[in-house]
């Protein structure tokens, strides 16, 4: 489960395109974020490229692209690259089969991201990646999930919303504000769709034309759709975005992607899959386990936090013109340690070793500093290697919060995990895998 979220110049305090997504996921399922290099390549050595599960062809040159991925994927849950084009997947249930083996939705993105330079673009090379190898393969990470695919794509002046159906697609450009959650919102409203879709509807007697067409009633499994919650939270960011129009800026879109609709404490206690800051627990096995905010234009920045929960987590700033790498393409354990030693945090704050208030008052105090940091560097008249030591000042200064509230966990026993039996039971498990492959890691 996800949430995916534009705004776009017209609405925001800036002028600029704003971006944010949360990435919801299995809670124990480690997401790393990875700077990629431009790369040139020798199709007579190289003519093809391994995805997730299937091959397609290689092309001779990619972009330089910045994604979050799931440790074990290939493809990412959202990424951008040196031109500013931004993407977020969700997962949509829909009448259409599965298919076992294609490109998954996440292998679509770092595609798209690789190979393109604008939104336009963008959109209409996942269209094509739709069309030639279709859709398919098990999304989970210890559970088999299979889902079709809907996107938000964006870049410094556009941004389109994408839907998928099996082949089927419909497109629209978005005019101010789009959010998705995991459900098609598309009905006849779309600017452009797969050239069969109206016709094979008709025969398959889903309307009589595009007047009284809705794609998403015609092709939503009604029933995923709705335990997946996903009007609830498409609803509430919409209206925390509309309720800032003409002033949204990026702090908009962070404190969106942190939104509950109860309080923060009583997210430790239950799971719920209507806050857009999803918590697992019970039989709620979503959780978000990676965020990202963007604001698009010709410098643009982005603020990720790699380490799941952004209503506990700090977001840390990266921009292009600089030195600095998260963690390394080929040292994928670095990003893992780094996930993983923010997620004990998480469940010391489910089993009461950290208490919220305390917790939530260094967290505060570690992104105010981060946040000054970044302010202070001067973009414009700084060289990569001066704004890459400030940003990794800003992952220091993250570190020295992870380290800090890890020492006064461990120093506090156990207390029982509060909430009901089946909410115990679920993390209990939870965090003893968890604990299991950390050990395994060491």
């Amino acid at each position: 489960m996800c949430d995916t979220m534009v705004a776009l110049g017209s609405v925001t305090q800036s002028g600029n395109v704003l971006f944010a997504k949360n990435s919801d996921r299995e809670p124990n399922e480690a997401q790393i974020m990875l700077r990629i290099p431009r790369r040139k390549y020798d199709l007579t050595l190289n003519p093809k490229l391994k995805t997730t599960y299937i091959e397609i062809d290689q092309v001779e040159q990619t972009n330089e692209i910045v994604i979050s991925k799931p440790s074990w994927m290939w493809g990412c849950e959202m990424g951008f690259n040196e031109y500013s084009v931004t993407i977020g997947n969700e997962a949509v249930f829909t009448k259409e089969k599965y298919g076992e083996a294609g490109l998954t939705g996440m292998d679509m993105i770092r595609l798209a991201l690789e190979r393109t330079k604008t939104a336009k673009q963008a959109a209409y090379y996942i269209v094509n990646l739709l069309g030639r190898y279709g859709q398919g393969g098990n999304c989970g990470y210890t559970k088999k999930m299979q889902y079709h695919n809907s996107f938000i794509v964006a870049d410094k002046t556009d941004a389109y919303v994408l839907e998928t159906a099996g082949k089927y697609w419909v497109m629209k450009k978005v005019s101010d504000i789009y959010t998705i959650s995991n459900g098609l919102t598309l009905e006849n409203d779309f600017d452009d769709c797969h050239p069969d879709l109206i016709r094979d509807s008709i025969a398959r007697k889903m309307c009589t034309g595009r007047a009284d067409f809705s794609f998403k009633k015609s092709y939503s499994d009604a029933l995923y759709s709705k335990f997946s919650c996903c009007a609830d939270r498409s609803c509430l960011s919409r209206e925390m975005l509309a309720g800032s129009r003409g002033a949204i800026t990026i702090d908009t879109m962070m404190s969106a992607l942190r939104t509950h609709r109860g309080s923060a404490d009583d997210c430790f206690r239950k799971g719920s899959m209507k806050d857009v800051c999803m918590h697992a627990g019970s039989m709620i096995t979503s959780q978000t386990t990676a965020s990202l905010v963007g604001e698009l234009k010709d410098d643009s920045e982005y603020w990720y936090t790699g380490s799941s929960l952004p209503c506990i987590s700090v977001f840390k700033p990266f921009v292009f013109n600089s030195d600095f790498n998260p963690f390394e393409e080929d040292a994928p354990e670095k990003g893992v340690a780094f996930w993983t030693k923010r997620e004990k945090l998480a469940r010391m704050l489910l089993t009461g070793q950290l208490k919220r208030k305390e917790y939530g008052e260094a967290q505060n105090t570690a992104q105010e500093k981060i946040r000054g940091a970044y302010t202070a560097l001067n973009l414009a008249a700084s060289s990569p290697e001066e704004i890459g030591e400030v940003l990794r000042k800003c992952m220091d200064v993250d570190e020295e919060f992870a380290d800090k509230m890890l020492a006064v966990g461990e120093e506090t026993a156990l207390r029982r995990i509060k909430g009901n039996l089946y909410f115990r039971s679920y993390w209990t498990k939870e965090n003893k895998a968890l604990r299991a492959g950390y050990e395994e890691r060491k």
